[in-house]
C-alpha cells in the first residue's frame, strides 16, 4: 500500500498538534507526532546552545523511531514535526509540507498558555515556568530563527496561524484538496 504524508510544522505554539489531529479527524488518516520521538528537548540548555552555534545541524536532531514509525504507516499521514522536509531523517518521506506562519509572541503566549493548563494543580509549575522561559531567551528564539530558515522554504503551503483553528483547519483542506 501506498501512504501519503503530509507534515505539518511552525513554531511551538502555532498550533501544529491541533490542527494535525483536526485534519485526521476531518478527513480520515493517522497521526504521528514528532514529540513522541524527540530527544532534543531533553538536552541541557548547554548541549542545546552548543548544537546552535554549531550551525544547528538537523542530523544531530535526532527522533529515534520517527523514521519507522512513519515506514508502517499506510493511506494519509498527518505527522506534527517542527523541521519538516528540512529533516534529514524524514523529509524525503513527506508529500505535502505545511508551515504554520505564527509571530513569536503569538506562539508563546499560547504555549504559556497550554502549559498553565496542563499544571493547574502543580505548586512547583511557576518554577518551572521561569525555567522554560529563562530558555525561551537563552536559546529557543535563536532555535525559532533556524526553523523560520530552514523549513519555512521547504513548505508547499505556508498558512497564517493566528486566526482560529477552524479556519486554519478550513483553508489546510481547501488546499490540500486542490493538490
Amino acid at each position: 500500500m501506498t501512504r501519503t504524508v503530509v507534515s505539518v510544522s511552525g513554531p511551538p505554539g502555532a498550533g501544529k498538534s491541533t490542527l494535525v489531529q483536526a485534519l485526521a479527524g476531518a478527513m480520515g488518516g493517522v497521526v504521528v507526532e514528532y514529540d513522541d520521538y524527540e530527544v532534543i528537548t531533553s538536552w541541557p540548555p548547554d548541549k542545546v546552545i552548543a548544537w546552535l552555534d554549531a550551525g544547528a545541524p538537523l542530523e544531530n536532531a535526532i527522533a529515534p523511531g520517527l523514521h519507522e514509525a512513519l515506514m508502517a504507516k499506510t493511506g494519509l499521514v498527518f505527522l506534527e514535526t517542527p523541521f519538516g522536509r528540512a529533516c534529514p531523517q524524514t523529509g524525503g518521506l513527506i508529500t505535502t509540507s505545511i508551515w504554520l506562519e505564527c509571530p513569536n509572541d503569538v506562539a508563546l503566549a499560547r504555549k504559556i498558555a497550554s502549559l498553565a493548563a496542563l499544571n493547574v494543580e502543580n505548586k512547583g509549575f511557576a518554577a518551572f515556568m521561569s525555567g522554560w522561559l529563562h530558555a525561551y531567551e537563552a536559546f529557543t528564539r535563536r532555535a525559532l530563527a533556524v526553523q523560520r530558515e530552514r523549513v519555512k522554504p521547504k513548505a508547499d503551503l505556508c498558512i497564517g496561524a493566528e486566526a482560529g483553528a477552524n479556519d486554519v483547519l478550513s483553508r489546510v483542506i481547501l488546499s490540500l484538496k486542490k493538490a
